[in-house]
């Protein structure tokens, strides 16, 4: 036989030699690039500009945007949607989204392909559902497995260390702080990424109590870094306050435009442990373990 080819094995057959009829581009309107009633709607509402800085992303095809849902409302469980969230986004996705809708790793949805001059119809339809927070990529947007509440490999809760953070840091100006990724793991089978989040945490049991550790430098994109990690872990109800000082200590190092990560690349995490353990770290005002 040539080399690569086994005997007897026969080629694909015609139907999986060409790209089935679902995999064919979508038709798309010739549209300016641009829409003079998305920049009015802009200017007048600053929440909905807020969310177009945010959620939305620029489209390869003129006159289109792809449209993130971000599902970490801080009234409810992130990546969490109700049954009738569920039958109200599906039919947003039939009127604004050639009807597909995808699911991200962050536990985000996307509307793909939706029409520029629909993005203020479409916000306002998320808004009345709840699905409108203009959080994308920020500290807030936080990927956390079930942990302790629901998986019995856990070690430690996942979901409640989430929602304290969105509560410590909710009086925060995201927009200033820019992209920031925190990601939470009840254990170390890893299912909230906590390792390639810019800040990830890792929840230990300690003599039966839930302690956490922290990880800084983390990414999943072109340039993926695994994080490293900062320090011994520290008690449950001690997480929001250590990540609040985090991004303090963050906001007062940067250089201009810098992200977090680009930070933490530049000068390594020991500003940061300082940060949240103390200077010196003889005494650490933190329980630790």
């Amino acid at each position: 036989a040539a080399p690569g080819r086994c005997e007897g094995v026969a080629g694909p057959p015609a139907s999986t030699a060409r790209p089935p009829a679902f995999l064919a581009p979508l038709f798309y309107e010739t549209r300016p690039a641009g829409s003079p009633a998305l920049d009015a709607a802009r200017r007048d509402s600053p929440d909905f500009d807020q969310w177009v800085r945010a959620n939305v992303v620029e489209h390869r095809v003129p006159g289109y945007a792809i449209a993130n849902l971000s599902l970490k409302d801080p009234a409810q469980a992130p990546g969490d949607l109700t049954a009738d969230q569920m039958d109200q986004v599906a039919d947003l996705a039939e009127h604004f989204s050639f009807g597909e809708l995808r699911v991200s790793h962050r536990q985000n949805l996307v509307f793909p392909d939706v029409r520029q001059d629909e993005l203020h119809a479409l916000w306002q339809a998320l808004a009345a559902i709840g699905l409108a927070t203009p959080n994308l990529g920020r500290v807030t947007d936080i990927i956390a497995c079930p942990g302790l509440d629901y998986c019995a490999l856990a070690n430690a809760r996942s979901i409640p260390v989430a929602q304290a953070i969105q509560q410590e840091v909710a009086q925060l100006d995201l927009d200033a702080i820019g992209e920031l990724t925190v990601n939470i793991s009840g254990c170390m089978n890893a299912c909230g990424h906590h390792h390639v989040g810019h800040i990830g945490i890792l929840g230990v049991d300690k003599g039966g109590r839930e302690y956490y550790q922290f990880t800084l430098g983390g990414s999943s994109d072109q340039q993926a870094s695994l994080g490293e990690r900062l320090g011994p872990a520290v008690a449950f109800e001690q997480v929001p306050g250590a990540i609040r000082a985090l991004v303090e200590c963050y906001q007062s190092i940067r250089e201009p435009g810098e992200r977090f990560l680009d930070t933490v690349r530049r000068i390594g995490v020991e500003p940061f442990r300082d940060a949240v353990y103390g200077q010196g770290r003889g005494t650490r005002q933190r329980e630790v373990a």
